[in-house]
């Protein structure tokens, strides 16, 4: 091979090395940054995932936004409150909670309720010896007349004191079972997603109350801090996509669904309550976030 053939041979060879060098370079400038996203819970692996039904959900809607991540465990054992305050303080990175006025003030609300405000829904423990008392109530008027239990600082609290109902607490939960069994309330509100559970573990002397279900607008989201947006943006455009190809629908019947089908709410007398620490924001008018009974749940 010639001199001048070898040079221009090298001369090709050497841009052609340089344009491929450039194009994975711009290849990985385009691939989306990894998140690193810790999240509220002080266990690691898959077992967490499977037992808790919101960090599932977490974890789809990462898969499904095209986003590249890294889940971490907090790696202690928070309340809610604590977790929301170290949100604010960005040394964790996502939890789920109930929303209110003072909360999407602090944090940045992803406005897609996980339960399809489930959380608002509340059916009755009361005694196997009264499970009639509710038979004849037809509105909040009437059930007014009766004690009901909560805990003192629980956020149902405040709402039925709101809405005209009569209520004791205790700061224990464990207590309040202890007195509705004495009689110093009628009935025990629970959520939809507990109560047959707790049903079922005091069956001797405690039942589901068969007539009504109580009803508060409520969602529960994921919340970050607010200047997380990269976070906030993927974990709303995975959630919104899983609602499209219809994840998001068949996670939550898989969840609920044995729940809802055993207490028929459709066939309940529903007594609605306002919500006063409901943000203006909530997409109340967007139907599809939310769950309907239906005949037969």
């Amino acid at each position: 091979m010639g001199l001048r053939n070898l040079l221009t041979l090298l001369s090709v060879l050497s841009v052609f090395l340089w344009t491929d060098g450039f194009a994975q370079e711009l290849d990985k400038q385009s691939q989306p940054e990894v998140l690193r996203v810790i999240y509220g819970s002080p266990l690691e692996g898959g077992e967490n995932f499977n037992r808790v039904y919101q960090l599932r959900l977490l974890k789809a809607a990462l898969d499904a936004s095209g986003q590249r991540y890294e889940l971490i465990p907090a790696g202690r054992d928070l309340v809610q409150s604590r977790l929301l305050k170290e949100i604010a303080a960005k040394r964790v990175d996502v939890y789920w909670s109930m929303t209110s006025v003072n909360r999407e003030q602090l944090l940045q609300p992803i406005r897609i309720p996980l339960d399809k405000g489930l959380n608002g829904w509340r059916v009755m423990l009361v005694r196997k010896s009264q499970q009639d008392v509710f038979a004849n109530i037809r509105s909040l008027e009437d059930l007014a007349r009766y004690v009901l239990l909560q805990g003192h600082d629980w956020p149902d609290t405040s709402i039925l004191k709101f809405n005209g109902l009569l209520v004791d607490t205790s700061q224990h939960p464990e207590q309040l079972f202890d007195m509705l069994r004495k009689g110093r309330g009628q009935a025990f509100p629970r959520a939809v997603v507990e109560i047959n559970a707790e049903a079922n573990a005091h069956q001797a002397e405690f039942t589901v109350d068969p007539y009504l279900a109580l009803y508060y607008p409520s969602a529960v989201y994921f919340f970050v801090h607010k200047d997380n947006q990269p976070l906030a943006h993927a974990i709303e455009i995975g959630l919104k996509r899983l609602q499209v190809s219809g994840q998001f629908e068949q996670m939550f019947w898989q969840e609920y669904g044995a729940a809802l089908k055993q207490l028929n709410l459709a066939g309940r007398l529903m007594l609605s309550m306002r919500n006063p620490e409901l943000p203006l924001a909530t997409p109340l008018n967007d139907k599809a976030l939310w769950y309907h009974p239906r005949p037969l749940d």
